[in-house]
């Protein structure tokens, strides 16, 4: 396994949450100011045709809108929109958003199984996110022990070794110790 960079799994993210917010704010905002919970179920379908993969986002936007609109005015604001995208950039994804936010067509399905199979080997400190920081100190860990595992089996044992029996002559001296016949016919 490669180091697995966690930082694309929030750049998608992030991504995914701002280009849907704007595409639902031009077609379907009826205040100007943000997107109501009326707003998101009224989208169109040729909206929902537009964003495509990105239908998950809404999906998103949708079923978390309470804890979106943090000054609870009704509205997610781009302001609302910005305090969560900084959770994210400080705090990491939890399992959730991972799937809602990273199942797209964009994301590096290899990373994101790894990261789903393993959130909780991944989350260090318990607190039900993982950073990139988290995700790449979890992936150098997998391969230090892969690593470590695939050596442990070699032993100063059962490597070969030169030796002498204390003679601190040059090296060709051993040599010549361990083939007696081949120096005494070059020496001739």
């Amino acid at each position: 396994m490669s180091i697995l960079n966690g930082q694309s799994l929030l750049a998608g993210a992030m991504a995914g949450l701002t280009n849907t917010y704007s595409t639902l704010m031009s077609a379907h905002s009826t205040s100007g100011k943000g997107l109501t919970l009326d707003d998101l179920a009224s989208v169109s379908s040729n909206t929902i045709l537009s964003l495509g993969s990105n239908y998950s986002f809404l999906q998103y936007l949708t079923t978390n809108f309470a804890s979106l609109d943090k000054d609870g005015d009704g509205e997610i604001t781009g302001a609302d929109l910005n305090n969560v995208m900084s959770t994210m950039q400080t705090k990491g994804l939890t399992y959730n958003e991972i799937q809602s936010l990273c199942l797209t067509n964009n994301a590096d399905n290899s990373l994101l199984s790894t990261v789903l199979t393993y959130f909780n080997k991944i989350d260090a400190n318990g607190d039900g996110r993982v950073t990139s920081d988290e995700i790449t100190k979890f992936s150098y860990n997998c391969q230090r022990d892969e690593v470590e595992a695939k050596y442990k089996s070699f032993r100063a044992s059962t490597a070969s070794l030169y030796y002498s029996d204390g003679v601190e002559d040059d090296t060709s001296s051993v040599l010549d110790n361990l083939r007696p016949n081949i120096s005494s016919k070059s020496n001739s």
